[in-house]
Order: C-alpha cells, then sequence, then structure tokens
C-alpha cells in the first residue's frame, strides 16, 4: 500500500510530514482566539449558568446527540511520536489514527488503513515505475486487502449506510476519502490528515444552516449501484 499523488500534495498544501507530524514552525499550538480551536458550538448554545438553572436544556433531543457525538480526545502525531491530545487541541494539518470504536474529532482525509505508516512515494516529474517494486507493492496489498474501514456517520449527515474504505488491489491505493467530525469508526484502523476543524466541519455547517439534527438517510442502492436518498419526515427537533 501507498499514498497516492493527490495525498501527497494535500499533505504538501498542508505544510505537514506524513511520518514526523505537523511540522513546530506551523505549529498551531498556544491559540489566543477560541474561535481557533478545534471546536464545535452545540446546537443550543447557551450560557454555562443558564444551563445549570434550566437542566432539562441538556435533555433535549438534539443536545443529548450533540454530546453523543462530541469527541474527547484524538491520537497525534507529534515530534514522530503518537501523543493523545484533548481534541479541541487539534489543527489543520494534524496526522491523527483512529480505530474500533472512535468518534472522529475532525474532517480528515484518510491516507492509509492500519495503524502503521506505508510507502511515501516520491512524485516527481520523472515517474517511471519500477516492475520489480511494484509487484512487492501488490504483494502487501494482497494481505492488506482483509482490512477495511468501516464509518458511521448517520448522526452527521443523516446516510445510514455505513462508508466503506477499502485498499484498490491494482493501484495499492485508496481513494480519496474524507470522513467528518462526529462520525464513529465502527471496523478497522487509519491514518489520517486533519483538514477542517471547528466551525469550518461539515457538522458545524449543518447545524449553522439548521439541517442538524439530520433528516436525511439513505435507505438502498438504486439500480445503478449509486445510493438513493430518500427523506424521512421527523418530527420538529430543536
Amino acid at each position: 500500500m501507498k499514498l497516492s499523488k493527490e495525498q501527497v500534495d494535500l499533505l504538501k498544501s498542508l505544510s505537514t510530514d506524513y511520518h514526523h507530524g505537523l511540522r513546530s514552525n506551523t505549529d498551531h499550538n498556544g491559540y489566543d482566539d477560541e474561535s481557533e480551536y478545534n471546536m464545535i458550538p452545540p446546537p443550543i448554545n447557551c450560557p454555562n449558568w443558564a444551563c445549570i438553572l434550566l437542566p432539562c436544556i441538556n435533555h433535549i433531543p438534539s443536545m443529548k446527540l450533540y454530546k453523543a457525538i462530541k469527541p474527547t480526545e484524538a491520537e497525534v502525531r507529534k515530534n514522530s511520536r503518537w501523543i493523545i491530545y484533548d481534541a479541541v487541541s487539534i489543527g489543520k494539518g494534524d496526522i491523527i489514527r483512529l480505530g474500533d470504536g472512535d468518534i472522529v474529532p475532525a474532517d480528515v482525509v484518510v491516507l492509509n488503513l492500519g495503524m502503521d505508516f506505508v510507502t511515501l512515494p516520491d512524485y516527481g516529474d520523472d515517474e517511471d515505475e519500477d516492475d520489480n517494486k511494484e509487484m512487492e507493492g501488490r504483494e502487501k496489498v494482497k494481505q492488506l486487502l482483509i482490512e477495511e474501514l468501516v464509518v458511521d456517520s448517520s448522526n452527521v449527515n443523516g446516510y445510514t449506510k455505513p462508508q466503506t474504505v477499502t485498499v484498490d488491489e491494482d493501484t495499492g491505493m485508496i481513494p480519496t476519502t474524507e470522513l467528518y467530525a462526529g462520525s464513529v469508526i465502527l471496523q478497522g484502523d487509519c491514518i489520517a490528515v486533519v483538514t477542517k476543524t471547528g466551525q469550518e466541519t461539515l457538522l458545524a455547517s449543518l447545524m449553522k444552516k439548521g439541517d442538524w439534527p439530520p433528516k436525511r438517510q439513505v435507505m438502498g442502492d438504486g439500480d445503478d449501484g449509486e445510493a438513493t436518498i430518500a427523506l424521512v419526515e421527523q418530527s420538529e427537533v430543536i
């Protein structure tokens, strides 16, 4: 398995390093502005004192769902080591690792399946492939084919059909795949790079538009193989 050119270009655009993590000169630690943290405001954003005086606010369905999908921590690559960080402290360009049961802490792009790093090709102007290396890579892919990543994003976008990511046997790569903050890893492991945090995430965007909690669900597959989306009537949820 190896990274695609699109993945390598994405890492460069974010000024991050696949193996070592976000470079120190672009580190986001020490934020002064609260809006720069990886914080998604709750659907009912009231002062703490109001929640204390009116505890029923925390039992409203949208608030209960928000708390259920709110991540608390993330495993982040820093200075060539894996470190557990508070989810609010991660930022764009961070390399993170996700496993079974983890809540995706921000919008990310999957780089590879499994908990270990894979081949980082040098995509220069001369892109001639070495046949022996290519065959070697395909042998590794055959072993990786038993791995797959299964992600539940239903509490974010309403798609009830889990998202599945597998390695392409011919290319030895995975398709460019974005996972959204608040989604849950049902099966498998992966290494990913953070692309959007806090109020830039899909979840925050849906909340701002009043489209969350989600009202759409994927009911099944159409005849053409594409997912069929149907609107599901729900009672009004605050």
